[in-house]
């Protein structure tokens, strides 16, 4: 992992503990099923990130802090 995967892992945990993850999947109308799909992890995965129970690492926590960002830039754009 070089420092931008660092420093993305770390946007990626803050997201999920100030519960922005989960207004971000959810404010773009995907479920759980549908996120954990294009993540590459299985449901409960994603849904033990976005309640606490685990914290994301790997190339899985990055591709789900990107898609959060693809997300939240999707939602600003008029």
């Amino acid at each position: 992992m070089n420092s931008k995967e660092a420093l993305e892992l770390i946007e990626v945990r803050r997201l999920l503990s100030s519960g922005e993850a989960r207004r971000i999947r959810t404010a773009s109308g995907l479920s759980l099923s549908e996120v954990a799909g294009v993540v590459g992890v299985s449901t409960a995965a994603i849904s033990r990130w976005e309640t606490g129970g685990r914290k994301p690492t790997g190339r899985a926590a990055l591709a789900y802090g990107r898609l959060l960002a693809r997300l939240e830039e999707t939602a600003k754009t008029p």
